[in-house]
């Protein structure tokens, strides 16, 4: 979305992650402004999460919201793709060197690696250097509440250190086949963000 208000609505969504108005009030918006595709899709999502945190996960109502949620983000949807670069650029890039098909360009494993909820990216999975150097432009678009980096053991501790803005007050950071101490050492630095490390898989 390149309209020149959009910024302020996504501004309200990262300061009020838990609460589903500012994202209801941006598909209204988009939805006046020619994106009806995102604004359904936020719609649906957000419908999606208030029946699963409720007795009705299991119902026809959201099983019917899953089908619609599968064609927004399932494997052969272009929306996923254009919609992640939209809002992770530096994370879902397209090659320098472009080939004829425009879509063939694209480089689908940084779509991959983004899960959205609510409408909007809540979580990314990505190498350590990347997020360390591009995780704060990503968390000024997107209300991230968690994080997977891999190849930890290759970010040298002064890395980690330059990048500590990127990972405060999320939710949750994984280190995939991070050390524990490097786990340790960031517990220290991120109170309240619960900090995990894991073997890949």
């Amino acid at each position: 979305m390149n309209h020149p208000d959009w910024p302020a609505f996504v501004r309200a969504i990262v300061a009020e992650p838990e609460d589903d108005t500012p994202r209801l009030v941006a598909a209204d918006f988009l939805e006046e402004n020619g994106d009806p595709d995102r604004a359904a899709f936020i719609r649906v999502q957000v419908a999606l999460a208030r029946l699963e945190a409720s007795d009705l996960r299991r119902s026809p109502e959201a099983d019917a919201l899953r089908k619609k949620e599968r064609a927004f983000l399932g494997p052969r949807s272009e929306t996923r793709l254009f919609w992640g670069m939209d809002a992770c650029p530096e994370l879902v890039r397209v090659p320098a060197a472009r080939p004829a098909s425009p879509l063939a360009g694209i480089h689908p494993a940084g779509a991959e690696c983004l899960t959205w909820r609510r409408g909007f990216v809540d979580s990314v999975r990505c190498p350590a250097a990347e997020w360390l150097r591009h995780g704060a432009a990503v968390r000024k678009r997107n209300p991230v509440r968690w994080v997977a980096l891999d190849e930890c053991v290759l970010t040298g501790r002064d890395v980690w250190y330059a990048g500590l803005a990127t990972m405060r007050g999320l939710v949750t950071v994984v280190l995939v086949d991070g050390r524990s101490e490097t786990q340790e050492w960031l517990k220290g630095w991120l109170p309240g963000t619960e900090v995990l490390a894991r073997f890949a898989r």
